[in-house]
């Protein structure tokens, strides 16, 4: 009997330990279908363990996939930062034939077939729960619940997960941007509300409310796509996610203070981002972790007041992040005080510190420069030297403040300023600039009182804006925190976006984000011009940094005020974030015996030079004898700020999260089509873009295995796309390139062709110059406009060089209008041939093509060396494209009905399209895909297709309603790049317009 019994405990055993085997690390797959409910439904889990860490007490993710049911690309984010921050990362894939849209997104509430409401175990969310159990069991883990995170339809999922489903498991949940709702409101039917959805009780809902829930939100997420739920329900919920989720968001907060519940919800509202993804979930990372940053504050009563300190840790929790505090201070301590106090050196010496925040007396850092030496600089130094000693990973961060509201203000602050900035390069620490942020609410609204009675100390607002600015620096990214410290919303929201762009516009001037420039380096290769500019950010101090959007659109309103007779100043719209676009027009389109010229600047909002140098321009043109007389044979738009949300957070991209020159032909972003309307309404027949470029590129390296930078001043980045008439490429590349290059050249400055560097094996290439109409650069040529795109050496130098980097701007800007006038009648004569040829439709369509392999001597500056030298760079040349794919030109193009969204794209790039009223029948050539690859990397929102077609003749029916893009029009070079589907960057490619495999295009081509 014993034997027995012993045989079988070895063989339950062995049955046990087979079961807990466990789940390898690294990136895996396993398929699970041991749950009865769904055991004809089985669901394949992709994750990733992290290969180091001890994976019994690592947290647990589950990400939940969009409409799309991609897996893919989440699991290539997600393991990323499970690695980073190691933790597991689980993406079950519940594919669309098995699960469909009512077991997803509704998580299986109801029955699709009879419409019958599902027992709980039957329900998505069940199986999750199931599937958490196996993978505890499998891997290892001791632990005893799990996070969730979805976006778009995966954030439709979690929502409705945690509303139906009351999880044992569930540690938080965190939803991106749903598409739509359903309500805890019991007025309205399931799936929007849940009234026809019995076991929802009041007590569900105040259970629902009171759950660790983060609703995530982007504040450029407005845009309407065709698969945006339209419905009436979904419409009442708000036009767009962002509109949706805070109105669901605060019927949530307002049905909680109706009943008294608690409400634990909290929203993030994510900047400089739309309906992004992974971007989305890279950014909740922390927020579900709970990694918690510690700072210490050293200070006075300027960081004691209104409880300075927590309202920063209050704002920080309220944006999602978790920050831990302590308060050393003392009223009217100096640092040096602090610096001799054994309560302040033990404080440092605790360890741990993420951030040691130091604040001296309001007035010590103002006083005469050497008092200052030795009195704060001596005792800030060694401050940091002990936090440094027992915080090597922390950092040291000055608390700049404000000059007091008397008579000397200007003259205090700007003492302030020197001081602090001073001490912040001496000891590689960073700067939260209050007083900065404190002047620029004084000047734009000063009907916010900053200050408490006493005309020194801050008052309620002021302290909030203080918090922010911390909050800034901390956290580095842009936020919509929900706490206001009690200031009624809108003040407090215009404080948190003043305290951002303050912080953010000049991330190098706090040492935040040093520039890699030696200073030795800008001295002898890169001084700065003689002449003197007051233009917004040169015609202020240094300490300040870059130009506000305020200041700029004062000083230009000042000038357009003064000079009414020469220059409308206008906007061509409102961004998502509700800034307006600034456009100032120097005579009108119908002016027929002046050309129109267009020039925009600041596309790219982390690029300041073009900005100032457009600003340089306007002052030349009306306040110079020379400028007026450029206006007599010359029609401007100028655009000085096109992409204005990025530009007041320094961002690249815009407040929608877009690249702007990489929408030129997709036309995503509201901005964008802003823009293209503005553009087309003035019809230029001369064009300038106006860039900055980033000289630090590691791929330098290559060259001497040194720190090597790009050397040149200005690099011009001309078009060598074939659809492109050959005589305006000539004037581009040739006259006008040439005479900007030699106005550059008489005022000390070098230039080149733009070039980006490429390693294959190891090996550094040069792709050189634009052939794709993503870029303004070719989008303008394709218009048969002369089009000039210049790049200024400048990004990741901050404030450095900064009036050299603009002069550049401004003298290519003068050279361009100046080569305008000089040559008008060549210049008129050889458009209107190129736009006669367009029209004619005798040139064939270069579809695809490909870059000439030649060699560009590219200078360079040796950064250790402080020595500049040239090195020839194996290159692919745009400049000499060769046609792969050529085809006969037709008459015209035909759109289904079905393609209204794309005809009005290609309308709004200027090109005409006729919508016709009744149904007709005729020949046509159709594209059939015969060749079909979808990149598996993500670009700006969107997975790039590559096809392959076969043409064949067929006589087709039209019903009415279809459009007809005919061929004799001035823009239709852009439109054949745009329609053809084989054409980089065009409809097909960027899916503008969809297709697969084997299927007929929905785009025609009609005679030839």
């Amino acid at each position: 009997m014993k034997r027995l019994i012993l045989f079988f405990a070895i063989v339950f055993l062995g049955t046990g330990l087979r079961a807990a085997s466990v789940l390898p690390v690294g990136e895996g797959k396993f398929t699970y279908k041991d749950y009865p409910p769904f055991a004809d439904r089985p669901v394949d889990v992709h994750y990733y363990i992290p290969a180091s860490g001890d994976v019994r007490r690592m947290p647990i993710v589950f990400v939940f996939e969009g409409a799309d049911r991609g897996f893919t690309y989440l699991l290539k984010a997600w393991k990323q930062e499970a690695e980073k921050h190691k933790f597991m990362v689980f993406i079950p894939h519940f594919d669309l034939e098995r699960f469909p849209l009512p077991d997803y997104q509704e998580i299986g509430v109801m029955d699709d077939k009879d419409h019958t409401i599902r027992p709980a175990e039957k329900r998505t969310p069940a199986l999750v729960d199931k599937i958490f159990e196996y993978v505890r069991q499998s891997s290892g883990s001791e632990r005893k619940g799990y996070m969730i995170y979805g976006h778009s339809a995966g954030g439709q999922f979690v929502q409705r997960f945690m509303l139906f489903h009351d999880s044992p498991y569930v540690e938080k949940a965190v939803i991106g941007s749903p598409g739509w709702y359903t309500f805890p409101d019991a007025s309205q039917d399931f799936p929007y509300g849940v009234r026809n959805i019995p076991y929802v009780t009041p007590e569900t809902i105040k259970k629902y409310l009171a759950k660790p829930i983060i609703l995530q939100l982007a504040t450029g997420d407005t845009i309407r796509e065709s698969y945006l739920r339209k419905t009436p329900e979904a419409e009442a919920q708000g036009c767009n996610r962002y509109e949706r989720g805070n109105q669901f968001y605060q019927y949530l907060h307002r049905i909680a203070a109706e009943h008294n519940w608690p409400c634990n919800w909290q929203k993030i509202e994510e900047q400089g981002i739309g309906h992004h993804s992974t971007e989305m979930g890279r950014r909740a990372v922390p927020v579900m972790l709970g990694d918690s940053l510690h700072a210490l504050f050293i200070g006075n009563s300027y960081t004691q007041y209104n409880r300075l300190v927590r309202q920063v840790q209050a704002l920080a929790a309220s944006t999602g992040h978790k920050l831990s505090v302590k308060l050393v201070e003392h009223g009217g301590w100096t640092l040096k005080k602090h610096a001799a106090n054994p309560e302040t050196l033990d404080a440092i010496r605790e360890g741990n510190w993420d951030f040691v925040i130091l604040q001296d007396q309001s007035k010590a850092p103002a006083r005469e420069k050497e008092w200052v030496r030795e009195n704060v600089y001596k005792p800030a130094h060694s401050l940091d030297s002990l936090r440094r000693l027992y915080n090597p990973k922390g950092k040291t961060v000055f608390y700049m403040t404000w000059g007091h509201d008397i008579d000397t203000y200007a003259e205090m602050q700007q003492r302030l300023a020197e001081s602090y900035l001073e001490m912040t390069a001496q000891l590689n620490a960073w700067c939260a600039p209050v007083g900065i942020a404190w002047k620029r609410v004084r000047t734009e609204n000063p009907s916010i009182t900053l200050y408490n009675n006493d005309h020194s100390h801050p008052s309620r607002q002021g302290s909030y804006l203080v918090a922010n600015v911390f909050c800034s620096v901390f956290f580095q990214k842009p936020y919509t925190g929900t706490y206001y410290a009690g200031l009624p919303e809108e003040e407090a929201l215009y404080l948190q976006r003043i305290a951002q762009e303050t912080v953010f516009s000049n991330p190098s001037l706090w040492n935040i984000q040093p520039t890699v420039q030696p200073e030795e380096v800008a001295r002898r290769f890169y001084p700065e011009p003689e002449q003197q500019y007051s233009t917004p950010t040169l015609g202020k101090p240094l300490e300040e940094g870059l130009a506000s959007l305020s200041e700029i659109n004062r000083y230009l309103k000042d000038l357009a005020d003064r000079h009414p007779d020469k220059v409308t100043l206008s906007d061509i719209g409102k961004t998502p974030q509700g800034r307006d676009i600034p456009v100032l027009y120097f005579g009108t389109p119908n002016e027929k015996k002046k050309i129109r010229v267009w020039i925009q600047a600041g596309l790219h909002g982390n690029e300041p030079a073009g900005p100032e140098a457009a600003c340089m321009l306007v002052d030349y043109l009306l306040n110079t004898p020379e400028g007026a007389e450029l206006l007599k044979k010359v029609s401007l738009a100028l655009v000085p700020v096109a992409n204005t949300d990025g530009y007041a957070m320094q961002s690249r991209k815009s407040g929608s999260g877009y690249d702007l020159n990489r929408d030129q032909s997709k036309l995503a972003d509201p901005v964008t089509l802003l823009l293209k309307k503005a553009y087309k309404e003035w019809n230029p027949e001369i064009a300038l873009d106006i860039h900055e470029f980033n000289p630090f590129r590691k791929e330098f390296e290559l060259l001497r295995g040194t720190n090597a930078a790009t050397a040149a001043d200005v690099l011009f980045l001309p078009s060598g796309h074939l659809n492109i008439p050959a005589g305006i490429r000539t004037l581009s590349n040739g006259l006008f390139r040439e005479e900007a290059e030699k106005a550059l050249e008489a005022n000390g400055y070098h230039s080149g062709f733009y070039f980006t560097p490429s390693v294959r094996n190891d090996s550094l290439y040069a792709m050189k110059d634009a052939k794709s109409p993503q870029s303004s650069s070719t989008f303008q040529g394709l218009t048969n406009a002369v089009s000039l795109f210049i790049e200024i050496r400048g990004i990741g130098l901050g404030r450095a060089c900064f009036a050299r980097r603009a002069e550049c701007g401004f003298l290519v800007s003068r050279s361009l209008l100046e080569t305008t006038a000089l040559h008008s009648k060549e210049v008129r004569s050889e458009i209107r041939k190129a736009v006669k040829e367009t029209c004619s439709g005798k040139s064939d369509i270069f579809v695809t093509f490909q870059s000439a392999r030649t060699e560009l001597p590219a200078t360079f500056i040796d950064l250790a060396k402080n020595e500049r030298f040239t090195e020839p760079l194996p290159t692919f040349d745009a400049l000499q494209l060769k046609a792969e794919l050529v085809r006969k030109r037709p008459k015209a193009y035909i759109l289904p009905d079905t393609c209204r969204m794309q005809a009005e794209k290609l309308r709004a790039l200027g090109i005409e399209v006729e919508e016709i009223g009744k149904p007709f029948t005729t020949t046509v050539e159709k594209y059939m895909v015969t060749g079909y690859k979808k990149a598996t990397k993500e670009w700006e929102k969107i997975y790039p297709v590559t096809v392959s077609t076969r043409m064949e003749k067929e006589k087709k029916s039209f019903p009415a309603g279809c459009f007809i893009i005919r061929l004799s029009q001035k823009n239709a070079n852009l439109a054949v790049t745009l329609l053809e589907p084989e054409s980089v960057n065009g409809f097909v490619n960027f899916e503008v317009v969809h297709t697969e495999l084997r299927k007929e295009l929905p785009i025609y081509r009609k005679g030839f």
